[in-house]
């Protein structure tokens, strides 16, 4: 999910990011609003996204389904390199168009005709299984610069692991590699597409443009509805004692939480006023990229704050204990981005006897 104009400085921070994750994909007959289905958009659903670009290393991205309706699907995206911006996707594009705009601007407008943002469409899915080729064009910039090329199917009829209302779950794909521009300007790319002509999202890509040192990656790393994760984390505290979060975002290289934060942190707030006799012990983890002495103080200062905002909610503060411990604990490959992604979390541990 790339963020054009939003530089990032530096030191270790993507491998710092602690993210916690309400996270969902979706798309539903418009009038009935409610959720149906993992991989198809409704209202209150949410994708988390990982990805990197020539502007920073790891960062995470969501995207929030507004509106569903049999016109347009309304999204608000956000990003932990401080982007808020708002797009308006029509259905009939989503179901024929053969451009896709490859990622998020305030420069850019907030309908973009006859393209699509999310994935290709129903109808060059069916082409590139059917016949093993699509034609696509790329937007690529807040420019609304464009380049024509085709995609090629490598191989149908594949899996791959995704977060599905935390858990892991295999998801049918296409898997296709894409050829574009001519002369200076030119990219090539791998996708990975969900294989459901009503909702072909693009799970994964890795791109490479001839003007740019470093591709742009992305990856799908959590999906699910949007409601509050409050009875999954209290289910989960009263039986195994634990509960890892993603989705919890602050400033970039900084332990202020961000607006986005506030609804989970009263879930952990309204979960410890239910069970009045629970303490918890909050630990921030993040991934492998940075300093280890860094992103370790920084785990540590990012958990004091969520138990300070915990706090604010009512909390007694001797109900909650801290620590950081950086990369040191890793629940996914630092090697991939979907890996970084699930090592950057804020576990929750019960300590109560």
């Amino acid at each position: 999910m790339h963020v054009y104009g939003a530089q990032s400085s530096a030191r270790g921070v993507g491998a710092a990011l602690l993210v916690l994750c309400q996270v969902a994909i979706a798309s539903v007959p418009a009038a009935a609003q409610k959720y149906a289905g993992p991989l198809m958009p409704h209202v209150g659903g949410q994708i988390d996204y990982a990805f990197a670009n020539r502007y920073g290393p790891d960062a995470e991205a969501r995207v929030t389904f507004a509106a569903v309706d049999d016109t347009f699907l309304k999204i608000d995206y956000f990003s932990t390199r401080g982007l808020f911006v708002q797009r308006d996707i029509a259905v009939k594009d989503r179901d024929f168009s053969k451009t896709y705009v490859l990622g998020y601007s305030a420069k850019m407008p907030r309908m973009i005709p006859q393209s699509t943002s999310l994935g290709i469409s129903g109808a060059a899915l069916l082409e590139l299984r059917n016949s093993g080729r699509t034609q696509l064009r790329l937007i690529y910039d807040e420019k609304m610069s464009v380049l024509d090329g085709q995609l090629v199917l490598k191989r149908k009829d594949i899996k791959i692991p995704l977060i599905i209302e935390n858990q892991l779950q295999d998801v049918s794909v296409i898997h296709a590699i894409g050829t574009f521009g001519g002369g200076n300007k030119t990219g090539t790319g791998e996708f990975y597409f969900a294989d459901h002509k009503e909702n072909p999202m693009l799970i994964q890509s890795a791109i490479q443009f001839s003007w740019e040192k470093e591709p742009r990656v992305e990856r799908i790393v959590r999906v699910s509805a949007g409601d509050s994760m409050k009875s999954s984390m209290e289910q989960s505290l009263a039986t195994v004692r634990k509960y890892d979060l993603y989705g919890i975002h602050f400033d970039f290289d900084k332990t202020t939480l961000q607006s986005s934060a506030r609804s989970l942190i009263k879930d952990i707030a309204l979960t410890l006023k239910n069970n009045p006799n629970w303490t918890l012990q909050i630990n921030g983890h993040t991934d492998s990229i940075g300093e280890s002495g860094y992103n370790q103080k920084l785990s540590a200062q990012r958990a004091a704050s969520v138990a300070k905002a915990i706090v604010a909610e009512g909390i007694k503060a001797d109900r909650l204990s801290t620590g950081g411990f950086g990369a040191a604990k890793p629940k996914g490959d630092n090697a991939t981005l979907e890996g970084r992604a699930l090592n950057r979390r804020v576990e929750l541990l019960r300590t109560d006897k």
